[in-house]
């Protein structure tokens, strides 16, 4: 059997049998660089990844990956803790991959505060997007409310992450 029917046969019974992969695409749309992070409050804990200007990064995640948190911070990540939670004071994508009734959660968070412009776009286009560009332009969740969790079939797509 050649590679690509091998590979056809394997993604068939891969998506049978409920399994799937959601990757997370972080890009730095900054004229600047940024230290992108992330935060799962479990076993996999965090990491970091400094991002020039037009640079990107691709995170794998599992049904694991509940509660987690990305942010980033203008800057290097030299001498930055990369396995933390996040700090006050950063506009934040909260998630769940593969949480109640197989749906995955997320949100855009200011909550604790802004720091830098982020969007979330599903690559599904059934699911919905969200940006936060500015404190006073935000669709994502806000102080004092109200919440804007957004869910998506799980699996059923990835997530692009940009910061401006």
């Amino acid at each position: 059997m050649g590679a690509l029917a091998l590979s056809l046969v394997v993604a068939i019974l891969c998506l049978g049998m409920g399994v799937s992969a959601t990757s997370i695409h972080v890009v730095n749309n900054a004229a600047r660089t940024i230290c992108a992070k992330y935060w799962v409050p479990n076993q996999i804990g965090g990491g970091c990844r400094e991002l020039k200007p037009a640079q990107a990064w691709d995170l794998g995640t599992s049904g694991a990956w509940v509660a987690a948190t990305m942010w980033a911070i203008e800057g290097s990540c030299a001498g930055q803790p990369c396995n933390t939670g996040p700090p006050a004071g950063v506009s934040q994508f909260e998630f769940t991959i593969n949480g109640f009734s197989n749906f995955d959660y997320y949100d855009l968070s200011i909550r604790s505060g802004f720091n830098m412009g982020i969007s979330v776009g599903p690559t599904n286009p059934a699911c919905p997007s969200q940006f936060c560009r500015a404190q006073n332009q935000c669709d994502g969740m806000l102080p004092n409310g109200p919440d804007r969790t957004k869910s998506c079939a799980s699996g059923s797509t990835d997530y692009v992450i940009t910061y401006n």
